[in-house]
């Protein structure tokens, strides 16, 4: 079945019920909600574009381009909340999400589900952009207690330090309160993954012809697979940070933005 034009516009008409509710009861919203529309469209006209000539061309070379735009993304708006300076995170958030993304699915295409064409489109494009995705929900709040410990409460740290214990030592209760600070999304991103996505995720994978052991078995497998990514991402983006955050003293130094 292809969608043509006339159905896309008579899709479209869908709208006229929500903008008469809000045209009806709240006018002020009006504007936002046509401009976020809008943007969502070109947002998805442009992210299509993008996929089409991904699975057209279907190179290697290409969906590695594809991964690292798609990384950058991620790692712009995870330090665009964090406490820290963008250009002092920005290097390992990138590198830090890249390498675990790329490693684990590399692990998971080649080692464990080993398909005839494992760089392929089909199946690169797919697992990436489930990792990164996860690893972006659940690390943005990992990294974001890390520093945000660190900026408020460093005492803990020169404690340590003070008494012998080296610099990853002493980060260690911090490194505890990201991991934790992890845990809670993490585990409600999974429960609505079980609920709501995964009938649907299904859905896609049987209506590919997969049977549904194996489509259950391949869920099941993203889901370690996000969770291992998330943690290695987190671990290696605190680790490359260290040389920009701290001194050779191990003194913190004054990387973070004042609270407005």
């Amino acid at each position: 079945m292809i969608l043509s034009i006339t159905n896309l516009l008579l899709g479209l008409l869908l709208l006229a019920v929500p903008v008469y509710a809000i045209y009806t009861y709240d006018r002020l919203t009006l504007k936002k909600s046509a401009l976020a529309v809008v943007r969502m469209l070109v947002q998805i006209s442009v992210m299509g574009g993008c996929l089409w000539a991904v699975y057209h061309f279907n190179s290697i070379w290409i969906n590695l381009l594809w991964l690292m735009v798609l990384v950058l993304a991620a790692a712009f708006l995870m330090v665009s909340r964090t406490c820290i300076r963008s250009r002092i995170l920005f290097l390992p958030a990138f590198l830090g999400m890249l390498v675990s993304v790329l490693v684990v699915s590399c692990y998971v295409l080649f080692a464990i589900l080993r398909p005839e064409h494992p760089m392929s489109a089909r199946w690169f494009v797919p697992i990436t952009g489930v990792l990164t995705a996860h690893v972006l929900t659940t690390g943005l709040y990992a990294i974001r207690t890390y520093f945000d410990s660190l900026s408020q409460d460093s005492q803990p740290y020169y404690t340590l330090l003070g008494n012998g214990a080296s610099r990853m030592k002493a980060l260690a209760p911090y490194i505890t309160r990201a991991l934790r600070s992890m845990t809670t999304p993490a585990v409600a991103y999974l429960s609505a993954m079980g609920l709501f996505v995964m009938p649907m995720l299904l859905s896609g994978l049987l209506g590919g012809g997969m049977a549904p052991l194996e489509a259950i078995a391949l869920f099941v497998l993203m889901i370690l697979a996000s969770m291992a990514s998330s943690v290695l991402s987190v671990g290696l983006t605190i680790w490359l940070s260290c040389r920009y955050t701290f001194d050779k003293q191990g003194r913190i130094l004054p990387v973070f933005t004042p609270k407005a």
